[in-house]
Formats: C-alpha cells, sequence, structure tokens
C-alpha cells in the first residue's frame, strides 16, 4: 500500500438532494440530509413490489475508511492494494482504492488522478461520501475535487432524514458546484429498498440550494407501472420550506355526483399563507373554495370561505359558506379573539356537509371576545367580556331554534384562600340579552360563597355555603308580571367522599380495586320562579357526574329547589403494578327531604318524590382484548327503562376490532329532527382479510318504530406490505331527514411521506367504528 498526501479543496456531490415539499401535482417530500446508494433495483429485471412483510429497512454503509489517523486539514490520503505512477504527475491506483480528504471519503475498484488539475476519474464502480454523510454510487465519476463540479453515470443515491427516506437513480448527475447539480431521466420514491410500486419519473431535476429552489421537467407520477399524474414543469422548494404550486387534486363521489378540486397554495410569507380550490360537482355546478391562514408572535387566525354561483339543484344562486377565527393577545393580561360564521341559505349544511357537520351546524356562532387575566389582592382574577349572536338555520324539518344574543355579556371571578382548606370565591355576571321575536332584557348575577375542603389518602368532606342572587331588567312585560324582578337564594351543600382499596387477582393479572362512596347534601329553599324569563337555560342531562351537582340547570334563569342527598359508589380497578385504569363503574341516586322542584317553565312540582331515577355506568377493559362501555337511566316514577346503552368491543391489536352497541330511549333524537322511541343496534368492525387487505363496515340499523338503516358503511383499505403506499375505498349511506338519504363515496391513495390522493374517509370511520386504526399506522405481525 502507498500513501499520498496532497493539497485538495473538498469536493461535493448532489448537495442536500430534494429537500422537497408537495411538487406539483404530486412531487416532493421535505428531505434533506443523506444520501446513500442503494441496490439496483430499478433494473428491469428487479421486483417490482415489496413482496413480502419482512423485509427490512435497508441499512447502507457509508463509504469505507482507511483507518488511518485523522488528516490535517486540506490534507488527502490515497490507499491502494496497487499504485502506479509518479507524484507531481498523474497517477493511477488499482484495488479497493481509497481517498479521504477532509472528512470525505471516495471508494472505487481503480482511480485516475491528476494533480496538475485535481481532477480525479473513478470506476468501474465508485462510491463517494461527503463529511455530511452524503453518498452517491454509479460506474463512472469524473470529479473537479479543487472546484466541486464533476459527472457522474448512471448513478443511484437514497436519503435519509428524521427517518423519511427517498431512493432513486440517474443517468447522469452533473455536480456544477457545492449547491447546484443537474440530474437526468430520474427516478425515484419513498419506498424501502426493493419496492417500486410507485416513483416518480422526470425527464431533467435540477436542485440549488443557494435559492432552495428545485425543478423537474416531464415529471410523472407512476403507480404500479401506470402514469396517473403528469406535469411538464414544476418548481419546488429543497430545504423544506414552503413554495407556491399546485397541490394534489382531491375528488369523490356522493349524491350529489362527482365531486374534483384542484388546489393551488400560495406561500405569501413566512408568517402567512393561502390556498384557492376551483372544482365542479358534477351535478350541482361551479365551486371555489379558499383558505388563508396567518400567524404572529400576536395574534394567528384563519379564514375559509366556500362558494358556488349557481346550483343546478337550489332555487338560490350565490351560495357561500364563511368560517373566520382570529386569536389575539394583547399582553401579559389582555387577550381577546373573534369567531364567525355564516352560510348563505338554510339548506347549506344539509347539501354540503357530513352527518356530524349537519348535526353540529344548526345554529352558527358569531362572537367576539376580550379576556383579561390578572392578580388582585394576591389572588387569581379573570374578566370576560363577550358579544355573541348566531345565524340559525332551519333543520332537516324546517324548524328554527335561535338562541338569545349576548350584547353585551361581561362576566369576572375571583378567589381568595382565607385559610389552609378555605376558599372565598365570586363570580358575577352582566348581560343583555336580544331575541328578533322573544322579550329581551338585561340578567345580572352575583354568587359569592365559601368553601372548605378537609382531605387526605382517604377521604374528603367539603363543605359550601353561598348566596346566588339575580336581578332582571326586561324591555317590556311580555307574559311575566313585572318588568323589573329578582331572586336571592341561599346555597349550602357538603360534598363527601372516601376511597378504600385492596389487592385482587382477576384471570390471572393483579390488581387494586377500589371502593368510593359519595354523599352529596344540597340545600336550597323552594322559590317559584315563573316570573322569570327563559334566556339561556336548559336542563342537564341525568348522568351520575350530574347527582352532584347544586343545581340541574345549565344557565342562570333557573336554579331547582333542593333539600335532598345524593349517594353514589364507583369502583375502579386498576393495575397491580402500573396503577392504570383498567375499568371504573359507578351507580347512585339522589333522595330528597322535601316535594317541591321547580321546573324549568318556572312552576313548583308539588307530586310527592322520595327518590330520584337511579343512574349507572361501566365503561373500561374487562379482559385482554374486550371493552365494555354502558349506561343506564331508570325511571323511578314510571319504573320502567328511561334511556340504556351497552357496547362491548373485540380489539386483540391495531386494525383488528369487531364492535356491537345497543341504546334505546324512550324520547329520543333518532335522526336530525326526529323524535321517538329509540331501539337500535349498531354493528362495526376493521378485519383484515389477508395480512394487508382489511374490510371496515358499519351498521347502524333502528328496530320497529320506525324500522330503518340509520347509516351503512362498508368498504376495503389496502396496505402495502412494505408500507410504501396504501389505499381505501368506502362507501357510505345515511339518513339525513325525514325520507332523505345521503350517500358518499371515499377513495383515497396514500403514498409514504408524499401525499394524499382523493378524500380521507378516517374520520368518519374513526366516529362510527370504536378502535378503529388508519391503515397505514398499521404495523404487520
Amino acid at each position: 500500500m502507498r500513501y499520498f498526501n496532497f493539497n485538495l479543496l473538498q469536493g461535493v456531490i448532489l448537495s442536500r438532494l430534494f429537500v422537497t415539499k408537495p411538487l406539483v401535482m404530486a412531487l416532493g417530500v421535505v428531505f434533506s440530509g443523506s444520501v446513500y446508494a442503494v441496490p439496483s433495483m430499478w433494473d428491469e429485471d428487479a421486483a417490482a413490489m415489496c413482496q413480502a412483510p419482512s423485509a427490512e429497512t435497508h441499512s447502507v454503509e457509508p463509504a469505507k475508511t482507511s483507518g488511518g489517523a485523522k488528516l490535517p486539514e486540506d490534507a488527502t490520503r490515497i490507499t491502494s492494494d496497487k499504485a502506479l505512477g509518479q507524484i507531481e504527475e498523474r497517477h493511477r491506483s488499482e484495488g479497493n482504492v481509497i481517498i479521504e480528504r477532509n472528512d470525505e471519503t471516495l471508494n472505487a475498484e481503480w482511480v485516475d488522478y491528476d494533480q496538475k488539475t485535481e481532477t480525479v476519474d473513478a470506476g468501474d464502480k465508485f462510491k463517494l461520501t461527503r463529511a455530511d454523510g452524503q453518498t452517491v454510487e454509479g460506474e463512472k465519476l469524473h470529479y473537479d475535487l479543487k472546484n466541486s463540479q464533476g459527472v457522474a453515470e448512471n448513478s443511484e443515491f437514497e436519503a435519509n432524514q428524521d427517518g423519511r427516506r427517498l431512493q432513486g437513480i440517474s443517468e447522469h448527475v452533473e455536480m456544477q458546484d457545492k449547491q447546484k447539480s443537474r440530474m437526468k431521466n430520474v427516478k425515484f420514491n419513498t419506498c424501502n429498498p426493493g419496492d417500486k410500486s410507485w416513483y416518480i419519473q422526470a425527464s431533467e431535476l435540477t436542485n440549488n440550494q443557494e435559492t432552495g429552489i428545485g425543478v423537474a421537467k416531464n415529471a410523472r407520477l407512476v403507480f404500479g407501472g401506470v402514469p396517473i399524474l403528469y406535469t411538464p414543469w414544476a418548481d419546488f422548494p429543497t430545504r423544506g420550506n414552503r413554495k407556491s404550486g399546485f397541490l394534489v387534486p382531491t375528488a369523490s363521489v356522493g349524491s350529489d355526483g362527482g365531486t374534483i378540486s384542484l388546489p393551488y397554495y400560495f406561500n405569501l410569507a413566512p408568517n402567512y399563507d393561502a390556498t384557492i380550490a376551483p372544482g365542479v360537482i358534477t351535478e350541482r355546478g361551479l365551486r371555489l373554495d379558499g383558505e388563508f391562514r396567518y400567524l404572529q408572535p400576536e395574534y394567528s387566525g384563519s379564514v375559509n370561505v366556500a362558494y358556488m354561483p349557481h346550483d343546478k339543484k337550489h332555487e338560490s344562486n350565490n351560495r357561500y359558506l364563511i368560517n373566520a377565527r382570529h386569536n389575539q393577545r394583547f399582553n401579559d393580561k389582555l387577550s381577546g379573539g373573534i369567531d364567525f360564521n355564516q352560510a348563505s341559505d338554510d339548506d347549506y349544511y344539509q347539501d354540503f356537509s357530513t352527518r356530524n357537520g349537519i348535526a353540529e351546524s344548526v345554529n352558527l356562532n358569531r362572537s367576539a371576545w376580550l379576556n383579561y387575566n390578572d392578580v388582585v389582592l394576591g389572588e387569581p382574577f379573570s374578566a370576560q367580556l363577550l358579544v355573541q349572536k348566531y345565524q340559525a338555520l332551519k333543520d332537516a324539518n324546517g324548524a328554527k331554534d335561535e338562541p338569545y344574543a349576548r350584547l353585551p355579556q361581561l362576566s369576572a371571578k375571583w378567589k381568595k384562600h382565607f385559610s389552609k382548606n378555605g376558599t372565598f370565591k365570586t363570580d358575577g355576571q352582566l348581560t343583555y340579552f336580544e331575541h328578533s321575536d322573544k322579550q329581551a332584557g338585561t340578567r345580572a348575577i352575583v354568587y359569592p360563597n365559601i368553601q372548605w375542603d378537609f382531605h387526605n389518602q382517604w377521604g374528603y368532606v367539603r363543605p359550601k355555603v353561598g348566596l346566588h342572587a339575580t336581578r332582571y331588567w326586561l324591555n317590556d312585560f311580555g307574559s311575566l308580571k313585572s318588568r323589573n324582578t329578582s331572586r336571592v337564594l341561599p346555597i349550602v351543600n357538603v360534598d363527601s367522599g372516601i376511597t378504600l382499596e385492596r389487592e385482587t387477582q382477576l384471570f390471572g393479572k393483579d390488581f387494586v380495586q377500589t371502593l368510593e362512596p359519595r354523599l352529596f347534601y344540597n340545600y336550597i329553599p323552594s322559590k317559584a320562579q315563573n316570573d322569570l324569563p327563559l334566556f339561556d337555560t336548559s336542563e342537564n342531562d341525568f348522568t351520575y357526574p350530574q347527582l352532584f351537582r347544586e343545581n340541574i340547570y345549565s344557565g342562570g334563569d333557573r336554579i331547582n329547589s333542593s333539600n335532598s342527598m345524593s349517594v353514589g359508589v364507583q369502583t375502579t380497578f386498576l393495575d397491580g403494578k402500573t396503577f392504570e385504569e383498567y375499568f371504573r363503574a359507578g351507580i347512585g341516586q339522589k333522595y330528597y327531604f322535601t316535594d317541591d322542584n321547580v321546573l324549568l317553565e318556572g312552576s313548583i312540582d308539588k307530586t310527592a318524590r322520595k327518590r330520584s331515577d337511579i343512574v349507572a355506568f361501566a365503561a373500561g377493559r374487562v379482559h385482554k382484548n374486550w371493552w365494555l362501555e354502558s349506561n343506564w337511566h331508570w325511571d323511578e316514577s314510571e319504573k320502567k327503562n328511561d334511556t340504556y346503552s351497552i357496547g362491548v368491543r373485540y380489539n386483540p391489536q391495531p386494525g383488528k376490532v369487531i364492535s356491537a352497541r345497543y341504546k334505546y330511549g324512550r324520547d329520543e333524537e333518532i335522526y336530525s329532527g326526529f323524535y321517538g322511541k329509540m331501539s337500535h343496534i349498531d354493528l362495526g368492525t376493521q378485519w383484515p382479510i389477508t395480512n394487508n387487505l382489511y374490510m371496515v363496515g358499519r351498521l347502524d340499523y333502528s328496530l320497529p318504530r320506525p324500522r330503518l338503516t340509520l347509516e351503512q358503511t362498508l368498504g376495503l383499505e389496502y396496505k402495502n406490505p412494505c408500507g410504501c403506499w396504501s389505499a381505501s375505498f368506502v362507501a357510505q349511506r345515511y339518513v339525513s331527514g325525514l325520507n332523505k338519504h345521503k350517500t358518499g363515496f371515499f377513495f383515497t391513495l396514500q403514498l409514504k411521506d408524499l401525499s394524499t390522493i382523493g378524500k380521507p374517509p378516517y374520520e368518519t370511520l374513526r366516529l362510527g367504528i370504536p378502535g378503529y386504526t388508519k391503515t397505514n399506522e398499521v404495523n404487520f405481525r
């Protein structure tokens, strides 16, 4: 072996290749960092697909070093089996050639080095690794070490950054300098070695690290050997930064025919951007969607707009939806925000939203607020000024229920710890309520109270004493006797509980079981409230937690009378080692010492009632792979079930789940705007048909009165064995109103670390199938 020391400049190959974001129509993942050699997976006789789920991630060794001592800066060491030529002249090295300089290493079968021009020619195989770990491998290399310029033929490359991977080939690579390179006839993808089920092909690809821009010409996305997307020219970011350009089109099929849109992304500045998406719904017409986002240290927000100039299936033209949100931080104490939503007509959400969107969008919120937080007398103080009004839309049956507007509402809270166990709290609120066709007026509430907290490891007692005062100033009498009225009620309650523990064993596993009895005594004197309006009050659902709250009503217009004791008991099962909660169950009831109870309309119920309804719940893991969730509400007066539900789920591992749920209710909302006796069964599953093909399905079926299918979902999901891509096709049909149905079809193709084509059904499946896992996140076992 012979060693030569030369004074050379550092060379560069493929400087930070493909640090990309989505390229026009499909190009681009953010990549920067190591580029390694890969096996010849692109040969015509190579397998086109990753065949086995056991295929390991390809680990490529960088160019090997000689193992010698660290070189001085700009010194070069050449190690080979044979060296020919003279120093100061052109010389040739053969057999296991290793050239090292400034942490840069070149391996080759042979190398011709010209010291005068400081260039090297290498072959028949070479591998060049930079100091930052970048490596390129090919058949021939001509490289100018001084100017960092060179040409590589038939090169292969691989890139890894933050667990993401890129591999590809190029017939011709020109390294123009340390910052610029150009590649011809390129193919690359983000799959594991041996998998070219899809790839991006371009006739030319240039990379400029100075500008951070790459350009691809004649780029195609090839899937399964078939080109599915094409662009003649595309530029893209190479350092992970955002760049303007087209995004992947979205498409879906439903009750309104086919929908397709082509989004264009505007990178306006580092802290704000925009997207517009022109599209068409075949049975309705043209549609334009837009989004604008902004972010600053003091504020952030977004504006979303959808616009349809002419809807062929609706009498209204110029249909639109606006959603705007803004959050502002003025200083450490003062913040605020705006939430604005508006639809062009009552039917907008019925026509364009999913089942969940329809249910949640009957009344569209429009509000603005200021929040103030400070320390007063050494204790936290908070206040809010709110202005809120709703746009009320008709439900599926054409009815509207518009909430009162708050114009404005001022709220404040403050608390003071006056002893080790005692806390004084006061809540205040002043609101002007306005409505287009209901009585309007002002309401003031002040609620000072004192609470003590005595607790230790095994139990607690929390007494509370308060005075709730309410005053109204109404604009007119309406159906009430007085325009100015008030209500003052003392409130006294004591919450107490103990926690008992024992070690136990179930199914061969150690557990810690707790038993947690709880008593809650609540006293509020009976007071008729017929003379008080109903601005924002409704009755809360009767649940186990509601047993231990002092008021069964939300809002401030009604306060129930109470001389009662709530009794409940809970039990939990905790893992004996980690104390992770496996299962929890509870049952409770309220006992009345007096008969009076204020009803929602303000009158007093004189019916004798000694006990409330009974409520119970159970939820958690009941065995290794089995989960249970159940709720029960027993009507004590009618001596019959009011509501109950039970659900079981078998979920041995992610991607394998079967669930069955049954729900009964005497007077429930069966679907949007339709109430009645409900009795329905809900079945769902996600299960592998083969190792990488999954079936998903849901059937939500209402039993007699009425007998109908509320929702049915069926689909297939596929994950490439090596995880390079996944696809899904899901069909959904659901009841949207009386004798109304909507149908949707979702097709999605997701390319690993690149992009998603189509409209993903994940949210629909997550809400409909308990325990659902995205197929592309399932690990094969």
